[in-house]
């Protein structure tokens, strides 16, 4: 009996242990919601098309032309969708963008819940070791991966993103816990492993 007593102290510290050893706030957030997301730069502003001209028609006078094709769109002379080739310039289309809450220059391409405890695990054992991270940067960065963790004794919303490219990592909504940022081979490797199961090679 006090053997089996010894085994259950052991195996519950060694867990204990374990949570205890990821560093802040990754050491709280065994039941937080975890949501893994594909990033991408947002595209740039699509330019404003050249307004198109009638062959042999001056530039200015096409010109003059909008210009009274507005007046009169205003007047309510003219229905404001007309369009006149040569005249009305088409409109430039944007595509559709979910922006990255915490960087509007990056795009949400797709993202996932979490379900599996393992994974959460891993990725909370990735980002809460020291020992996933070293002090080789590449000077660059470029979204590839994001994870967001939301629990509630956090107050903000826990947002690391990953960059292959570049092997670095930046959070959101905390302080980085580790004295670097940089990842390791090994963590890299494991994070392009998590991201290809989750949503395909990831880029390079």
């Amino acid at each position: 009996m006090g053997l089996a007593k010894g085994l259950l102290l052991l195996a519950a510290t060694a867990t204990t242990t374990g949570c205890a050893g990821r560093a802040a706030p990754f050491d709280k957030l065994d039941q937080a919601q975890v949501t893994i997301m594909r990033l991408q730069q947002a595209p740039a502003p699509a330019a404003a098309p050249a307004m198109p001209t009638i062959p042999g028609l001056p530039p200015e006078f096409a010109a003059l032309g909008q210009q009274a094709l507005q007046a009169a769109q205003q007047a309510g002379i003219i229905p404001p969708n007309i369009n006149i080739p040569g005249i009305t310039p088409a409109q430039p289309t944007q595509p559709a963008m979910n922006p990255f809450p915490r960087e509007p220059n990056w795009s949400i391409a797709d993202q996932r819940p979490v379900v599996d405890e393992a994974l959460r695990e891993q990725l909370l054992d990735i980002f809460g070791s020291e020992d996933s991270f070293s002090g080789t940067r590449q000077g660059c960065f470029t979204p590839s991966m994001a994870v967001s963790f939301q629990s509630p004794s956090q107050p903000e919303t826990v947002d690391v993103v990953v960059s292959f490219s570049c092997s670095d990592a930046i959070g959101f909504g905390f302080q980085w816990p580790h004295p670097e940022s940089g990842l390791t081979p090994q963590s890299s490797n494991d994070l392009a492993g998590i991201h290809q199961q989750v949503f395909g090679v990831p880029p390079t």
